[in-house]
């Protein structure tokens, strides 16, 4: 199989989604309050075109904030400040405010503007189970077993 940027993309997006899931459900089990949402945040005008549009990359890099935010605009993208904004937003509203927020929750983010978070997604997906998030979660453990220092807790 050739390596497909996009492909690989993707998976990767897909993998935090499971791993918020996963983590979501493990401490709940473990009677934890931690929260954990996957947002997307929508489209942006970041440097991820650098592997389809090398030239529009090298564009941004030299683009003022102004400037991105017009190109932002004249493609109906979000600035990387805009984009990140549906995650401060979720930090700053806490549960049960404005909207109850579910823990293991995955929020869209295109469809709602910039500043807001997303609606959650309560449609099935068929890659999204908690089968295939405990194995992402087990391989993201086996991995960091193999990086950390010998005094680390890792539970």
């Amino acid at each position: 199989h050739k390596y497909d940027k996009r492909q690989a993309y993707c998976v990767s997006k897909a993998c935090n989604v499971l791993f918020a899931d996963h983590l979501a459900v493990r401490e709940r089990e473990r009677g934890n309050k931690i929260f954990s949402a996957s947002v997307d945040p929508g489209p942006a005008v970041t440097q991820i075109v650098r592997y389809e549009l090398p030239q529009r990359a090298e564009q941004r890099r030299g683009m003022t904030p102004a400037q991105l935010e017009r190109q932002a605009k004249q493609l109906g993208f979000r600035t990387p400040d805009q984009a990140g904004s549906g995650v401060v937003s979720l930090m700053d509203n806490g549960i049960g405010e404005e909207m109850e927020l579910i823990s293991g929750g995955m929020y869209l983010g295109i469809a709602a503007p910039p500043g807001e978070l997303g609606p959650l997604i309560t449609s099935p997906i068929s890659w999204r189970t908690p089968a295939m998030a405990a194995k992402v979660w087990a391989a993201s453990a086996d991995l960091v077993h193999l990086y950390a220092s010998e005094n680390a807790i890792l539970v």
